[in-house]
């Protein structure tokens, strides 16, 4: 019996440090998240450290290969992979579910499992996070490229969201942000849920600008930050784990702090000169040039969307300058014309995108 029991040991030490690796990898070169990929890395040293109570000897002779007839039978589900959350998914059970048999046997070898059970229990934890991770990358992915559409209550009339929406959508927009700074939290989560259904129905990304609450109430895809809103780090303590968090960035320091505190896209400028209408007033922004832009994708491993002032005529150096995404808002409504120059500045990111790429 007892070379057995060293049998199973074996095989699932194996198998939850080739999980955990899987995992390790994901987070590192996928994600290019340096503290979690660690943690992964910490894990896989804490099994093998807790696999010191088992002999090191009668575990290499209960090792038979040979004799493992399940060691090539995967089931359907196994053989392919649909995305990298799924095989992160798969791998993570896998090496949850041998550490949850090293418990089991090592009670039974007499080991003792409470090492064991820590590290389950920690891989649980850790499961949250990197998946929260993973389904948010996807959205923050079909930014690439994307007409960032501002639906701003200084240029809609009230009752006239939908249709400018409505028209964002057909000129090409791919994500737009609701901003309704100055109205009542009632009409702005009334709007959100009209717009977050269009959204939905035509699958382009919907955020809230500042009011997390009515982001998870309207079931939109995100929120983004500005000066006077919470910061990033209690937004992402809010909101559910694929709900994406943006901010706008008003210094370089910031960035940084931004990716430390969970945000999944920065947004810099303005660009270029430009005035910003308000329902209480306008005032006039100075530009920065395309430098910030290069500077902040210089910073993040963060997807950069520049504002300010951004035009058919000079998206091309702006995405040049490593923009993944363009936001406008008084553009659009020039002369009333939405769709029409939604489409412009849309097929001049396109175009600028097809250039950039190798």
């Amino acid at each position: 019996m007892e070379r057995q029991i060293y049998t199973a040991v074996d095989a699932n030490i194996n198998r939850t440090l080739e999980g955990l690796r899987v995992c390790e990898d994901i987070m590192r070169f996928c994600l290019h998240r340096t503290d979690l990929s660690v943690r992964f890395k910490e894990a896989r040293h804490r099994v093998a450290e807790a696999a010191r109570v088992f002999p090191q000897q009668r575990i290499l002779h209960g090792r038979d290969v040979e004799a493992d007839e399940q060691k090539f039978i995967d089931m359907e589900g196994e053989l392919t992979r649909n995305s990298l959350a799924g095989m992160f998914s798969s791998n993570l059970h896998r090496a949850t579910e041998a550490v949850r048999s090293l418990e089991e046997f090592g009670k039974l070898a007499g080991a003792g499992g409470n090492a064991f059970q820590e590290i389950r229990f920690d891989l649980y934890a850790l499961e949250r996070e990197c998946l929260s991770a993973l389904l948010r990358r996807n959205a923050a992915v079909r930014m690439q490229g994307a007409l960032y559409a501002l639906l701003d209550s200084a240029y809609v009339p009230a009752g006239g969201f939908a249709g400018a929406a409505a028209n964002m959508i057909r000129g090409g927009a791919s994500v737009i942000q609701l901003r309704m700074k100055a109205s009542h939290t009632k009409e702005i989560l009334k709007v959100a849920r009209e717009i977050a259904e269009l959204c939905r129905q035509e699958h382009v990304l919907f955020i809230i600008a500042g009011h997390v609450d009515i982001a998870i109430l309207a079931g939109a895809d995100g929120v983004h930050l500005e000066m006077n809103d919470i910061c990033v780090r209690d937004a992402r303590a809010l909101v559910p784990p694929d709900l994406l968090v943006g901010q706008t960035i008003y210094s370089p320091d910031e960035i940084t702090r931004a990716e430390e505190d969970g945000a999944d896209y920065v947004a810099v400028g303005p660009v270029y000169g430009t005035v910003w209408h308000t329902e209480a007033g306008s005032m006039e922004l100075r530009g920065s040039g395309v430098s910030i832009v290069a500077r902040a994708r210089g910073m993040t491993s963060l997807p950069v969307v520049a504002t300010g002032g951004i035009v058919p005529e000079n998206a091309a150096a702006v995405m040049a300058a490593g923009a993944a995404a363009v936001m406008a808002g008084s553009f659009l409504f020039r002369d009333g014309s939405v769709e029409e120059n939604c489409r412009a500045l849309a097929a001049a990111i396109k175009s600028a995108s097809r250039h950039e790429q190798p």
